[in-house]
């Protein structure tokens, strides 16, 4: 080809020897490439036209011109097709930059598109899984191997906030121990809103040198937080952990929010569920036991039961004056201290309930019928020691009854039992109060 023709074309043309060396390159793909010709002349072409990642093309790339990109510049490529010459190869170079920034374009169109789908049936995958979980635990496990999974983190860990603002691990794992023991995290997580992300110990020293060097030491490189937020009351967070370079893309936050808001809602129905649990089996006033929990907790400990179980009835002594006197909160108070007074005589595993009114029934543990009367008389020594918040002229005390419930015997009742306890607390009013009686064994039977 004639030597102006050859440089005047506007495209590039290139010799390349059987070795796949550059012969020689006209004047328009040396200024593609921004190159001298006697940097270009002998260097392997492969060197200079670096082959697309195959995902970029189409399926027929392979055949006609195949795209190829710059070396050293990034969004520049080139549409290159070989024909075979004597001696070598003539490649013709035609500029495709644009459609190969837009093919890159389209491609992570494409992958966030796919990775959009991917998050939004987890998030629904995870919104079923935590409205079938039926404890705290359960459903902080499912939360931290959902994170971990969305963001490909390699450890995650999800942190509740206790009665006292301490932070309790409720699942995963936190390479930030040292943060966590922290009693600034508490209210910082009470206190969080939004998503945080960090990327880097640079980003991290900026926000916090605490936090920077929480993972210089824990080898973390990048961190996502989220807070378990409902309704303006932050109950914990969880958190991503990454040991590798991270950087976040538009949808993290709006990723992590969705799944914090599912498992906030999760939570406080947990929540409002064992409160209204804990209503129903419990008394208001002193938080013990009420009358239908005792009796799944005695049918538990006294049908068939091998070791001997005393019930104890208490009905207090001169608790009408006190409400009659110094009104119903007072009564309250007596009431709550009381539960208190014959919680701290029983020992661990022993059942102390409110029964109704004045009235508390205590199912213990006994070897024998003495030991049963010691135990009364115990409770009832607690409930005479004077009360501080009471006037000296009301003054309480108890009088109790005591009935054994026969050890293995399956024809007992529960009602059976109680009512022998009782009937002899009466017995112990009938004689002065203040006082315990001993019904014995009772033989109450269906």
């Amino acid at each position: 080809m004639d030597p102006l023709t050859w440089d005047a074309l506007p495209c590039g043309l290139v010799r390349v020897d059987p070795r796949g060396r550059v012969v020689d390159a006209n004047a328009w793909f040396l200024a593609w490439l921004g190159r001298e010709h006697a940097d270009v002349v002998g260097t392997p072409v492969d060197d200079l036209l670096r082959p697309v990642r195959e995902d970029l093309l189409d399926p027929e790339h392979g055949i006609g011109p195949l795209m190829m990109r710059h070396p050293d510049r990034a969004g520049h490529a080139a549409m290159v097709d070989r024909v075979e010459v004597d001696g070598g190869t003539l490649l013709t170079v035609l500029d495709a930059s644009e459609r190969y920034r837009a093919l890159r374009e389209l491609r992570r169109s494409h992958a966030l598109a796919d990775r959009t789908q991917r998050r939004l049936q987890l998030v629904i995958d995870a919104s079923i899984a935590f409205s079938s979980t039926t404890s705290e635990d359960r459903l902080a496990q499912v939360l931290a191997d959902t994170a971990a999974s969305a963001y490909d983190a390699e450890e995650s860990a999800v942190l509740l906030l206790g009665e006292h603002g301490a932070l309790r691990l409720a699942a995963g794992t936190n390479p930030f121990t040292e943060l966590a023991d922290d009693p600034r995290a508490g209210p910082y997580i009470r206190g969080l809103r939004d998503v945080v992300t960090v990327s880097g110990v640079d980003a991290a020293e900026a926000i916090s040198p605490v936090l920077g060097g929480a993972l210089r030491r824990s080898g973390v490189d990048a961190v996502l937080l989220a807070p378990l937020e409902h309704e303006g009351e932050t109950f914990g967070a969880f958190a991503c952990f990454f040991r590798h370079a991270r950087q976040f893309d538009r949808e993290a936050a709006p990723l992590a929010d969705a799944l914090a808001g599912q498992a906030a809602q999760a939570l406080v129905t947990l929540r409002l569920q064992s409160r209204l649990e804990h209503a129903a089996m419990h008394d208001e006033t002193t938080g013990l036991p009420n009358r239908r929990l005792l009796e799944e907790r005695m049918r538990e400990q006294i049908m068939g039961e091998r070791h001997g179980r005393a019930v104890i009835f208490l009905d207090l002594d001169g608790f009408k004056a006190v409400n009659d006197v110094l009104g119903h909160p007072v009564g309250d108070q007596v009431l709550r201290e009381v539960g208190r007074r014959l919680q701290s005589v029983v020992r661990e595993g022993d059942i102390v309930a409110r029964y109704g009114g004045d009235e508390f029934v205590v199912v213990c543990g006994v070897a024998d019928t003495v030991d049963a009367g010691d135990i009364a008389e115990r409770l009832r020594a607690s409930v005479r020691i004077p009360f501080d918040f009471l006037p000296d002229e009301l003054s309480l005390g108890a009088s109790v009854g005591v009935a054994l419930a026969p050890v293995g015997d399956d024809r007992v009742t529960l009602d059976g039992v109680i009512r022998a306890a009782d009937h002899a607390m009466y017995l112990a009013k009938s004689r002065g109060g203040d006082r315990v009686v001993d019904g014995g064994q009772t033989d109450a039977l269906f």
